[in-house]
């Protein structure tokens, strides 16, 4: 009796704990409906005893199997050093001719970041560079009682400005006075977190929607009242994985990419799932005893979409865990990439990758830009991306290609037990980078020359170089942390063919600690990174900061680059504006000017999109905290800019960042 009670206690336990690894996901087109895994588990118990049994497992590896011991070796860096000094993937010019003229967007604003090629310029030029001078606030949007960070780009249709307000709303503002026409119910701070869409139906009687993300829900909401539409899923939202970013339509789709490293498909009126497909491979091995990490790769820039060719664009984050690559051998494909989408064949078409195997945190954070250009007589359609590193990716559209040849630096291996490091990353000629990604001892600086010493004797011992890799118990100083361009991304004219973007020259001290694991024979290890600053919290890097920069997009060159932003502390004192960090954005208008903020000086600033020269610069009441959107309702052409500070300055620069919840427009009298 006893034998046949533990003998079905012990099949429910295995059935309880074979449920809980399960998890049931339909409609992949390219993988098994049901996956095990640990990261489905939900029992905190199962957990606990996967984590002893897997640790158990993994010493045995290491003390026992060779290849796994062996792993964890400091990599041959004679290898490395007979390898060529550059490699170049030469551009074979056979690209796509254009099909499209896409248009700068007019006097609605239908979607975050304009439109579905995300390239954020307007085609008004009611406030141009003869009249940008005589701006006036317009009016000023308060909501009271909520303080929080804004990080999308507002949209405008029709008059009516729809955006993420402070406290986690989504609101109706008249556009001509600022005054609130509906606000939704609350859904939190994620709520639209990067941007929402705007949709009018050509069926009778079917509302316009507002679509949106929040976290593990795709939300539709009706534009005229900001109720939910109860047909959309269940009462308007649907599960979804976790997702940031601004939804595309096409044809009767809504159409999302999640952090489960898929592209979601649903029906755009009902909600329902059509099928979904994984972008990246998932890995299931075992490396220096330890298993394979595939977390990251998380696409949070920004998605965009080629409708007549069926094609969607996204890019994709860095593979954890930051300066911890031991642990995901290889260039983890999928990571640090533009990735191409045919939603008619649902397959992958391409993916480049800009940093292979990154441990540098060089993400792709911003949208890609869909655009076209002209190279050697032809006119081509292009997708571009500007990059953490400073780089701006640009390619064929439909092959992936890079337009202009790509060159590669090698770079230096690892003295982390266990790292494997890519032997090349980009160094590229054209087109020119818009800001640093490779520190050098003479870029210490100070404006005091007593205070410069006292630097160089702190940083003297410091790691730098291109690239660099780390080693335990010794410090780098690196850019690009916290950009180069950052996800606010860049304004790009469709006309002309230039690209204006915001972007950082930040220093930060990173190194790279053992952890002490009495469990564990095997190394791990943590990731320690801050700005580098002075102790009156001003970088210690040669100026400029934060630049703006225009790039020919057709001739990859540079045609100008302006400091962006200002520290009046010491502009008084006489030294030359060095700009500031920044994470706001530049919208650019037909008009000849660029709007643009995020600077920690607080202004909102207009530049002549010709040369760089400031037209006009006014201070807001917090920190520019998403790219402007400019309008046009009855002929008057407005601006608006969220105001409410910024989380990722306020980490750096308390002192100068308060958290706030305005929206502030613009226009002339």
């Amino acid at each position: 009796m006893y034998k046949k009670i533990i003998l079905i206690l012990i099949i429910i336990s295995f059935v309880w704990i074979w449920k809980d690894y399960k998890k049931i996901d339909t409609g992949f087109v390219n993988q098994s409906s049901i996956t095990y895994n640990y990261d489905n588990l939900n029992s905190n118990f199962i957990k606990k005893v996967h984590n002893l049994i897997n640790s158990t497992y993994e010493n045995f590896l290491f003390n026992n199997i060779d290849k796994h011991k062996d792993y964890w070796k400091i990599e041959d860096k004679f290898k490395r050093d007979n390898l060529p000094n550059f490699k170049i993937l030469k551009s074979d010019k056979n690209f796509t001719e254009s099909i499209t003229e896409l248009k700068n967007t007019g006097i609605s604003w239908y979607r975050s970041h304009g439109n579905n090629s995300s390239n954020r310029f307007s085609s008004l030029k009611k406030i141009n560079k003869n009249n940008a001078k005589d701006l006036k606030i317009a009016w000023t949007f308060e909501h009271e009682g909520f303080l929080n960070d804004i990080q999308a780009n507002p949209i405008v249709v029709n008059g009516i400005i729809y955006t993420p307000i402070t406290g986690g709303y989504i609101a109706a503002i008249d556009g001509t006075n600022g005054n609130l026409i509906w606000k939704s119910k609350q859904y939190g701070n994620f709520v639209a977190k990067r941007g929402l869409l705007y949709y009018h139906s050509n069926i009778n009687d079917e509302p316009s929607k507002l679509f949106f993300s929040n976290r593990e829900r795709l939300i539709c909401i009706n534009a005229l009242d900001g109720k939910p539409i109860e047909t959309f899923g269940k009462e308007g939202r649907i599960r979804t994985g976790l997702n940031v970013l601004t939804p595309v339509i096409y044809k009767n789709n809504i159409i999302i990419v999640t952090w489960d490293h898929a592209v979601e498909v649903y029906d755009l009126t009902n909600g329902k799932k059509k099928w979904k497909l994984k972008y990246k491979k998932d890995i299931n091995t075992r490396v220096g005893g330890k298993k394979f990490i595939n977390d990251g790769y998380n696409p949070w820039g920004g998605i965009s979409l080629d409708d007549k060719r069926g094609i969607l664009y996204f890019t994709t984050g860095n593979p954890h865990y930051y300066f911890d690559g031991t642990q995901r051998p290889g260039d983890n494909p999928s990571s640090n990439s533009i990735i191409a989408i045919d939603l008619n064949e649902k397959k992958v078409i391409w993916r480049f990758q800009e940093t292979s195997h990154d441990i540098w945190n060089s993400d792709i954070p911003s949208p890609p830009i869909l655009s076209s250009i002209n190279v050697e007589n032809k006119k081509i359609d292009i997708v571009l991306a500007p990059t953490k590193r400073a780089n701006t990716l640009i390619l064929d559209r439909i092959s992936g290609e890079p337009i202009f040849d790509f060159r590669y630096r090698k770079v230096p291996t690892s003295k982390v037990r266990g790292e494997k490091t890519s032997p090349y990353q980009p160094f590229l000629d054209l087109p020119e980078p818009f800001g640093k990604n490779e520190f050098f001892y003479e870029d210490l600086w100070s404006y005091d020359l007593e205070k410069l010493e006292v630097l160089k004797e702190k940083y003297k011992n410091h790691k730098v170089g291109f690239y660099n890799t780390y080693e335990i118990n010794k410090k780098n100083l690196q850019y690009n942390f916290n950009g180069g361009a950052e996800w606010m991304g860049a304004s790009v004219d469709h006309k002309k063919g230039i690209m204006y973007v915001t972007s950082n020259n930040i220093p930060w001290e990173t190194s790279i600690d053992q952890i002490e694991d009495n469990s564990s024979d095997i190394p791990s290890y943590s990731s320690i990174f801050q700005r580098a600053l002075d102790e009156k919290g001003f970088p210690i890097t040669r100026p400029p900061w934060g630049t703006i920069t225009a790039l020919n997009l057709n001739t990859g060159k540079i045609i100008w680059q302006v400091p962006f932003g200002e520290y009046e502390e010491l502009s008084k004192i006489g030294v030359q504006i060095t700009g500031t960090e920044n994470f706001g954005g530049v919208t650019g208008s037909e008009g000849d000017i660029l709007f643009a903020t995020g600077t920690l000086d607080k202004k909102f600033y207009v530049f002549d999109s010709s040369n760089g020269s400031i037209l006009y610069s006014k201070k807001l009441p917090f920190i520019g905290s998403a790219p402007p959107t400019t309008y046009s309702v009855n002929g008057k052409q407005y601006v608006i800019i969220h105001s409410t500070g910024g989380k990722t300055l306020e980490t750096g620069y308390p002192d100068l960042v308060e958290t706030g919840n305005k929206i502030v427009s613009f226009s002339l009298n």
